[in-house]
């Protein structure tokens, strides 16, 4: 995309994005290129850091807009739209793993606070977030490659890397980037209708939902319900409710007191061929490939370990 680029509120409603989580993971760090399809006007329950690594650009945050470059780090809280748009000289330019990004939810930085107190210290910089974070201190690089690094790192050594980074990020200078009141502009009817929709999905998911009975509840006609949930998500109804199934699958699968039949049914589904046939192509391997690989990761961390029970 090149200029001129549109101002946030000419960008339409952002739409909702379903952050996959596996269960096995405290946050989620992935990197992406651009374009991509997670690189739109969106927003999420969950916080963001987000490090731009390659390319120049217009990125927009709430009612802020500005430009970006490589080095470019932000801290969006939840709900918060945002997006990042990289200059393109031609319409067939990629832009590979332009983006570095860290992903976690409130609850799980709330429950680590009160198990560490310590970690108090971070708590302004968390509600700061909800109008959008810019670090522009002299420490902002260091940062930026502590978050870089932690695609190298397993997954304990991710976790501490972490906390320190908060840490770290708590002390740098940043500026807020959204006006102090957009939140309640943001917080519509639409945005009601949207989050009434996705309470009941999240809710029922796991047994049977009907997309004509959801549109019924709300007063539209199944298409118009159907076009109405693709642009609030981004995704398909029936697309939305699977990732929810499987997901919820994930972690039941880490419970050895059932069987893989018994998730198929918890999760939802009424066919175990089908369950099967979902669950591969959203994580790559079967039911029981997923089991056996949590259990011999759950194995392998064990017998690290081992070594120092013995010395203690």
């Amino acid at each position: 995309m090149s200029g001129p680029y549109p101002h946030p509120g000419e960008l339409g409603d952002p739409v909702y994005e379903n952050i996959t989580h596996d269960p096995r993971q405290s946050f989620y760090w992935h990197t992406h290129g651009f374009p991509s399809p997670l690189a739109k006007w969106n927003f999420h329950p969950e916080y963001e850091l987000h490090l731009i690594r390659h390319s120049t650009g217009h990125y927009m945050v709430g009612d802020y807009a500005g430009r970006f470059g490589p080095g470019n780090l932000v801290l969006v809280g939840p709900n918060l739209p945002h997006s990042w748009f990289s200059d393109l000289r031609h319409g067939s330019d990629i832009i590979e793993r332009r983006d570095v990004v860290l992903q976690f939810r409130g609850e799980w930085l709330e429950s680590l606070m009160r198990l560490c107190p310590e970690l108090r210290r971070v708590e302004p910089l968390i509600q700061d977030s909800s109008r959008g974070v810019l670090f522009t201190g002299a420490a902002t690089q260091d940062a930026a490659s502590r978050l870089e690094a932690m695609g190298q790192q397993d997954d304990v050594a991710r976790v501490s890397s972490l906390i320190e980074l908060l840490g770290r990020l708590s002390r740098i200078e940043y500026r807020l980037l959204t006006s102090p009141n957009y939140h309640l502009r943001h917080a519509g009817v639409r945005s009601e209708q949207v989050d009434a929709i996705l309470q009941h999905v999240h809710r029922h998911f796991n047994r049977h939902i009907s997309m004509t009975a959801v549109a019924r509840w709300q007063g539209m006609t199944p298409s118009t319900f159907s076009r109405f949930f693709k642009q609030a998500t981004g995704d398909t109804f029936i697309a939305f409710v699977r990732r929810l199934r499987i997901d919820h699958a994930c972690r039941l699968l880490l419970d050895p007191r059932y069987a893989v039949a018994d998730v198929c049914f918890m999760a939802g589904y009424s066919n175990l061929s089908n369950f099967n046939r979902h669950f591969r192509r959203l994580t790559g391997m079967t039911p029981r490939e997923y089991r056996q690989s949590s259990a011999a990761e759950h194995d392998a961390a064990a017998a690290v370990d081992e070594p120092a029970r013995r010395v203690g």
